[in-house]
C-alpha cells in the first residue's frame, strides 16, 4: 500500500470503511489529480485523501463536479 490512500463515495457516513477505498498513490499530487477526475462522476459526493505517514486526512465535498475542501473539525 502506498503512502496516500484515496477514498470516495456517494454518502459520507463518517465511519470509513473498506468499501469506500479506491486506490493508493505515492504522492499527494497524484491523489489530488485522481480526486479531481472522480469529482466529475455524478454519483460521487465526497473524497478523502489520507496520508498514512502523518496520520492526517484531507476531506472534500463534491459540488457541481468540483472539489471543495471541508474545514477541519475542531471539536
Amino acid at each position: 500500500m502506498k503512502r496516500y490512500t484515496f477514498f470516495c463515495g456517494a454518502y459520507n457516513l463518517m465511519m470509513g470503511g473498506i468499501k469506500d477505498f479506491r486506490e493508493s498513490f505515492e504522492t499527494e499530487e497524484e491523489a489530488k489529480e485522481k480526486a479531481e477526475q472522480i469529482a466529475k462522476d455524478p454519483f460521487v459526493d465526497w473524497v478523502q485523501i489520507f496520508d498514512k505517514k502523518t496520520d492526517t486526512a484531507t476531506i472534500y465535498k463534491v459540488i457541481n463536479g468540483k472539489l471543495v475542501e471541508c474545514e477541519a473539525d475542531t471539536e
